[in-house]
């Protein structure tokens, strides 16, 4: 749950997160709004921060969001949700936190996620790319314009992938 005095910080980082997403050749919006509500809801079912997930979840593709082409968006992301969350004051360690969940959100071997929070959120990444099937199709057909067969081997890689980050947290692999 957020705190009281948060409530209107997230709903400005909600607000910024998806005028960002309007306008994009790929519909993040979906996928962002899924990684809320899938952080959201393990959150509460596992007992973790909600408040960090949340937020964290609400940011961790905010580099994609200014520049579809960013490479280590993680690495970048978590830079700037830092920036983002000292603009408002928030807590140096609760910032840490969510660093470290938008750090270790993305497929990288080298940024593995050792809090409960972040195994949540990478969780929650994956669900929400698994349950936007069509529009990861249209990702990869469409704007990066894949063959037939390219494609086919793009998203099988992705979904191998997405399936290794929900090992982090079983409930995942049970929703």
């Amino acid at each position: 749950m957020i705190k009281e005095e948060n409530m209107d910080m997230v709903a400005e980082i909600r607000n910024m997160i998806l005028d960002l997403c309007k306008g994009k050749s790929w519909d993040w919006r979906p996928h962002i709004e899924g990684v809320v509500k899938y952080s959201k809801l393990l959150a509460k079912k596992l007992g973790a921060d909600e408040e960090i997930c949340e937020i964290s979840a609400w940011l961790h593709d905010i580099i994609k969001l200014k520049d579809s082409e960013q490479a280590e968006h993680h690495i970048k992301g978590s830079e700037e949700a830092v920036r983002i969350l000292n603009g408002y004051g928030y807590p140096k360690e609760r910032i840490e936190r969510i660093k470290h969940c938008i750090l270790t959100h993305s497929s990288d071997r080298d940024n593995i996620p050792d809090s409960k929070e972040a195994k949540i959120v990478a969780s929650a990444d994956a669900l929400s790319l698994l349950d936007n099937f069509l529009n990861l199709s249209y990702f990869v057909y469409n704007i990066k314009k894949y063959s037939v067969e390219e494609g086919r081997k793009e998203l099988i890689k992705r979904y191998k992938a997405y399936c290794r980050k929900l090992e982090f947290v079983p409930e995942a692999k049970e929703i």
